[in-house]
């Protein structure tokens, strides 16, 4: 319970410790010696990958579509691909201007989240 409230949350165990999910909130905590929280405390941050020229698949699904080609201009809010998840198809859509440098899966394929889709060069 907390603040006398009872509530629920999903406990895994990962990497030196666990990941704790509640409602759409996920947190990681790690469980460490002294020494090794002390090690940690050295290590720099990571930093995040740079993401801005991707299109990325947002979901788990089937490509239905894949509506651009190498070399093709496309503009913001334009549509680049269909994917299908849970029987329900999502429009993917462009979130910048750019040119179409590689186009990764094919319509027919399964792609995971975050599988780039699209890259702009």
């Amino acid at each position: 319970a907390l603040d006398g409230r009872p509530f629920t949350v999903a406990v895994k165990p990962a990497a030196e410790g666990f990941t704790i999910r509640h409602r759409g909130a996920q947190a990681r905590v790690l469980v460490l010696t002294p020494r090794s929280a002390e090690l940690h405390d050295k290590l720099p941050p990571k930093q995040a990958a740079d993401t801005s020229k991707m299109v990325l698949s947002p979901m788990p699904g089937l490509v239905v579509t894949l509506d651009v080609v190498v070399g093709q201009e496309v503009k913001v809010g334009e549509q680049v691909a269909i994917i299908e998840a849970m029987k329900m198809q999502n429009i993917i859509r462009a979130e910048r201007d750019g040119t179409v440098k590689t186009v990764g899966p094919q319509a027919g394929d399964s792609v995971a989240a975050d599988e780039v889709l699209v890259e702009f060069a």
